[in-house]
């Protein structure tokens, strides 16, 4: 709602604002010039913008898209379960160093005298 302040009273009084529909017109739709000399661009042919896709990077692509149980973070056989365990092994001695941190800050060594 919009307003506008009343000369007679000196307050905001709400006001009604015309559009083009309430006036009787239509509005009109946007327009869009370009400046002498524009190109549009032409159209690419073939597999898009970036050429072919290598035959092996197309064959692993459609195994990745086969739907089966197993998690995307896995399909890539071996090397992957390897990689899954050395990183649960390594967030395992992170997490272990930070308790052992903690337990040595909540009890320091007494100092000797």
């Amino acid at each position: 709602m919009n307003y506008q302040k009343d000369s007679v009273t000196g307050r905001l009084a709400p006001t009604t604002v015309q559009t083009p529909n309430t006036i009787g017109g239509t509005a009109e739709a946007p327009s869009i010039t370009y400046g002498p000399g524009y190109s549009f661009a032409k159209e690419q042919t073939g597999r898009g913008f970036y050429g072919l896709v290598p035959e092996g990077l197309l064959s692993k692509m459609k195994s990745f898209q086969q739907p089966s149980s197993i998690p995307v973070h896995m399909k890539g056989g071996p090397v992957d379960k390897a990689l899954f365990a050395s990183t649960l092994v390594l967030c395992g001695v992170g997490l272990a160093g930070c308790f052992k941190f903690f337990y040595d800050m909540s009890f320091p060594k007494k100092a000797e005298e």
